[in-house]
């Protein structure tokens, strides 16, 4: 008798409790961290600065539902280890060792055809169907990193790359203007001795006029004096 989704899922559904404690956990475990990437199951985008870095796994419901579903569709024909479980939770509610009640179970299922070599075997049938399950999401995760997380290193490298131009660039400028200052310091020494020489010359000149000045107006004077004294 195959089984549909939702009593598949009933055979393997978490505690509520304890699906609670574990989410509780993780959340006094959240640390701050300097980016934020949306995870592969992720029901909700967040929209602050912070994001949040389980130290340990948590149970997901979308997950499990996805991995009961493949179960479910690839559930077998007639009595398995599915339906073994599904009488053995039947069960949960009488006041017996598990060890009698799968050998209840057994003995029940054993007049339509189930073995425990058939449970065994079935078993290890739907670990394989998981098995898949798993390897599709692992495919899936490296996916995801090679889209969003590889990207976003090439990013960070290219923008290295950019930031290193840009260095080197305002080194070549902070040296460029390092040099102009140099040169404004020997320029304006350059001028302050050229205004020193030039100053030098000029009084060098006055006075040197002065003195050439004042001995043609010396000797005028004795001339006009001597003139002077002749005519009377």
């Amino acid at each position: 008798m195959a089984l549909n989704l939702n009593k598949i899922k009933g055979l393997f559904i978490v505690p509520e409790d304890e699906v609670e404690g574990t989410n509780q956990k993780i959340e006094e475990k959240k640390v701050e961290v300097k980016t934020t990437e949306p995870t592969l199951f992720a029901n909700k985008v967040q929209t602050s600065t912070a994001a949040t870095t389980p130290t340990k796994g948590e149970f997901n419901q979308n997950i499990f539902n996805s991995l009961t579903k493949a179960i479910s569709d690839a559930n077998l024909p007639g009595e398995d280890y599915l339906e073994f479980v599904d009488a053995l939770q039947a069960m949960k509610d009488i006041p017996l060792e598990e060890t009698i009640k799968m050998q209840t179970v057994l003995a029940t299922l054993s007049t339509r055809g189930l073995t425990a070599q058939k449970i065994i075997e079935t078993a290890d049938y739907y670990l394989k169907v998981l098995e898949r399950e798993r390897d599709k999401f692992k495919e899936a995760i490296v996916q995801q990193t090679h889209g969003k997380v590889d990207n976003r290193q090439n990013q960070i490298k290219t923008l290295e790359v950019e930031n290193q131009k840009k260095a080197d660039q305002i080194k070549i400028l902070t040296d460029e203007i390092n040099n102009n200052n140099q040169q404004m310091v020997q320029i304006k020494k350059e001028i302050e001795e050229a205004d020193i020489k030039i100053k030098s010359t000029e009084n060098n000149f006055n006075t040197t006029y002065e003195f050439l000045s004042n001995q043609i107006i010396s000797k005028v004077e004795k001339i006009k004096n001597l003139s002077t004294n002749l005519t009377k």
